[in-house]
């Protein structure tokens, strides 16, 4: 049975160890002494994740695939490809296929639907196709591909019923691309645990005099996920959030041009110049998505001063516990064999998924 040693770290300690595992960890033994240089930390798990190397989600399953394996050579052992807003026959043209590839071979636990049902007027560069919200639309949607997020708008006509019908699917609620006031969302976040949508972009603010989903975040929410590539927030809006919101996370809200060499590149007719580090609709400086992944991510906490436990949190456990998968996102006994070892510049030296190691 395989085994690694070195420094392991989660969320909530540090310690010198190994660990023997097959598809789950079956034994970690603790040591009073250095076992080597490298660090042991679960792997990365990316809740919002549009596509890589020139491949999108909304492209159909060999897209998604090809996509999702590009991040977990970056480290992404557990990723939910994310839809754009569009119409119901092309967004289930691109999913109809996911159910019966879905397996324990890959890294893909169910799909992040970005819209349709968000603010017309807080677009970024989504599509404009937004519509007024679908239960239909939704369970059509989850005959063929497991949802497990949605983000929307809860200022839209219908949202009291619609929310109620998605709580009871037991699909996470993200409010995002969304003009709502701070009542407007209180009054949701007393009854269900609401997560947020790329934190400060795309959504209302918090102006000292009128608070907006921003303001909602800060204030009441336990879960949040925030784009770490210091473009879409800067450092110091990263710390305020850390200090407000106890579970955010990190995600990518990667497009498909990350991986790619700098230049242009047309999705669903929207070009984008990619240029140093950062992704914008051509000819403005509109942000169009990161092109980092989740290893870029994890440096950046670092270079930011958080803790190596904190950076694990914001980029595996925090999501994990969103999703309700206790079996992720932690190096323990009987949790899942995904693992990342990194050496001790914190580069990544290996990947397991599920016990096997991924060789690219």
């Amino acid at each position: 049975m395989p085994s690694l040693k070195g420094k392991i770290v989660n969320f909530d300690e540090t310690f010198n160890g190994e660990v023997i595992f097959n598809d789950k960890i079956n034994k970690i033994i603790r040591s009073k002494f250095t076992l080597g240089e490298d660090y042991i930390i679960p792997g990365f798990i990316d809740l919002h994740c549009h596509g890589a190397n020139g491949f999108d989600t909304m492209d159909g399953w060999n897209s998604i695939k090809k996509m999702s394996d590009y991040h977990l050579s970056k480290g992404t052992t557990s990723i939910l490809p994310t839809t754009w807003t569009s119409t119901f026959d092309h967004t289930f043209n691109a999913l109809k296929e996911f159910k019966n590839y879905m397996n324990s071979n890959n890294n893909i636990l169910g799909v992040h639907l970005e819209g349709p049902f968000i603010n017309p007027g807080k677009l970024g560069v989504q599509p404009p196709l937004a519509i007024n919200p679908s239960i239909d639309f939704v369970k059509e949607l989850q005959d063929v591909a497991p949802i497990k997020v949605i983000t929307l708008a809860p200022e839209l006509d219908g949202m009291d019923d619609f929310i109620y019908q998605l709580d009871k699917l037991e699909i996470n609620i993200q409010f995002g691309h969304s003009l709502a006031d701070f009542d407007c969302c209180a009054k949701f976040m007393k009854k269900y645990n609401i997560g947020f949508t790329h934190l400060y972009n795309a959504m209302s603010g918090n102006h000292h005099r009128s608070s907006g989903v921003l303001g909602a975040a800060l204030e009441l929410g336990s879960y949040a996920e925030i784009i770490c590539d210091l473009n879409h927030v800067n450092k110091t809006s990263i710390k305020i959030a850390k200090k407000c919101i106890e579970n955010l996370y990190a995600v990518t809200d990667s497009m498909g041009a990350t991986g790619l060499h700098d230049g242009i590149y047309s999705f669903f007719g929207v070009d984008i110049e990619k240029k140093n580090k950062i992704a914008v609709v051509k000819k403005t400086k509109a942000l169009a998505g990161s092109i980092i992944n989740m290893h870029d991510t994890f440096s950046n906490l670092i270079k930011l001063k958080f803790s190596l436990n904190e950076a694990v949190k914001m980029t595996s456990y925090n999501a994990a516990q969103y999703l309700r998968k206790n079996e992720l996102g932690y190096i323990g006994e009987d949790k899942i064999s995904n693992i990342l070892i990194l050496d001790k510049a914190l580069k990544i030296k290996e990947i397991y998924l599920n016990g096997i190691k991924f060789d690219g």
